[in-house]
């Protein structure tokens, strides 16, 4: 009796939200909008996340383009979104008018990268600081310490050995290592726990 009472209780919260998203939808208040692309934007809320990624995304993607054309909206992982695929939108997105646009992303990313990643930040502030972390990884930076990053990479795989691993804090710390290579150079290794600790401490604030 009690499950019953739960079922129904789910069922009536799940009628009652798809019931007020139609009648959102239905009286718009008489606000003007530019159309957007063509394309589907799936269930409410759900989106088209689970088309996304019960296939390989690259066919997702190449069933849309094939549909709509090279730009389409959708909405996956709760954010509607439109998605460009040519490289003259892209340019037109990412340098004519890239002070038109503000990058946002779901907010289980942000969580799970933490809010200082590289790509949360945005204009000038992100265009110097990209510049700097790729000058650090450009061929003729790394080609010096090709064998301590495959060393890294060997140690890595060798701690897994034999234990469960978490696979997103095993590539973090392996990343991690190699920055610090990049960055500071084979000094770095007598200092390595130092600077995790000064790295986790600033991190997490």
């Amino acid at each position: 009796m009690e499950f019953v009472s739960m079922f129904c209780l789910f069922a009536f919260i799940s009628c009652s939200i798809l019931l007020l998203h139609s009648v959102f939808k239905l009286f718009d208040f008489g606000v003007k909008k530019l159309p957007l692309p063509p394309g589907a934007l799936g269930w409410p809320y759900i989106g088209e996340t689970f088309q996304l990624y019960s296939q390989n995304p690259s066919f997702f993607f190449a069933s849309k383009v094939k549909k709509y054309g090279s730009i389409f909206k959708t909405h996956i992982l709760g954010c509607p979104c439109v998605m460009i695929s040519s490289p003259e939108a892209a340019k037109l997105v990412l340098v004519t008018k890239a002070h038109l646009f503000k990058p946002t992303f779901p907010a289980s990313k942000e969580r799970m990268l933490g809010k200082q990643a590289i790509f949360f930040h945005q204009g000038e502030y992100h265009a110097k600081l990209r510049k700097l972390v790729l000058r650090a990884f450009k061929p003729e930076a790394i080609k010096n310490i090709v064998p301590d990053i495959e060393s890294i990479a060997i140690n890595s795989l060798e701690s897994m050995q034999g234990r469960l691993i978490n696979t997103y804090q095993e590539m973090k710390t392996y990343t991690y290592n190699v920055a610090l290579l990049s960055i500071f150079g084979k000094d770095e290794m007598l200092y390595r726990e130092d600077l995790k600790r000064c790295y986790y401490v600033l991190e997490t604030g």
